[in-house]
């Protein structure tokens, strides 16, 4: 306990004895930092569509439209870029986007949320990834849709393939008894029972283990939105969070698409 009030005396000290201009100084780069985080998704839309600026560009740049879609990029991603083919990729995309005045809205069909899960399957932690859009209700009224769900969980693949496991030819003859038999067997053999063609869908297994109580969703561990508004190029951002006017929700990853 004393250590803990001698730490917080020695904390007031070294606070106390920080010249005026130091404090000023340090509550105008806090504010800084906080101006030019773009610190939701709705934000990174404005700076985008060029609604909102960053605080470091200016309109009487002849290149400001450039420079705040520059900003828009984790600038250690474009450090990776620049000795590549990829560095041009983005100076290519910010033209696009200016020549033909592109805008992104939120009402827009094409961009999606992945985002990566960690939940509980019958107690046992597992992993997947759910994707999101967004749908509209009515007017100007939306909401967000599960549209795919991904994970080795939901793949159903059989432990046993054997041309054994079948259903005879003949239980016709026995009103199918066999059926109840498939269903005190391992359970993930069930597959050995379909038909040639047939397709598991991994979204339905997705929504049929939630309805009959089998997995839980815990938390999102990660998250990213994926756009596709710009023709030819797919692009995503994440929120990187770090002590510096380039942070918050900024593109991760670009790639030109036929």
């Amino acid at each position: 306990m004393k250590n803990k009030i001698l730490f917080t005396i020695i904390a007031l000290f070294c606070f106390h004895n920080l010249s005026y201009s130091q404090i000023v100084e340090m509550k105008l780069l806090d504010k800084q930092l906080y101006n030019a985080r773009i610190k939701l998704v709705d934000e990174f839309f404005d700076r985008f569509n060029l609604k909102e600026l960053h605080p470091e560009q200016n309109q009487a740049d002849s290149n400001y439209k450039q420079n705040n879609l520059l900003a828009l990029f984790d600038y250690d991603y474009v450090l990776q870029t620049k000795d590549s083919l990829g560095y041009s990729t983005i100076i290519l995309f910010i033209d696009k986007i200016i020549e033909d005045n592109i805008k992104i809205n939120y009402s827009d069909s094409n961009w999606t949320a992945v985002a990566n899960c960690h939940g509980k399957f019958k107690g046992k932690s597992v992993e997947f990834k759910l994707y999101l859009n967004v749908e509209n209700r009515k007017e100007d009224m939306y909401k967000w849709v599960i549209t795919k769900a991904e994970g080795d969980i939901f793949t159903l693949k059989p432990s046993l393939t054997s041309e054994k496991i079948m259903l005879g030819p003949d239980d016709h003859e026995t009103n199918f008894m066999s059926l109840k038999r498939i269903t005190t067997e391992k359970d993930d053999v069930i597959l050995n029972y379909k038909n040639k063609t047939f397709e598991t869908d991994e979204t339905s297994v997705f929504f049929a283990l939630v309805h009959y109580g089998l997995l839980d969703i815990e938390f999102v561990s990660d998250l990213q939105f994926v756009f596709r508004q710009v023709p030819h190029y797919e692009f995503s951002i994440k929120d990187i969070n770090r002590e510096t006017t380039n942070s918050g929700w900024l593109i991760n990853s670009l790639k030109y698409v036929e």
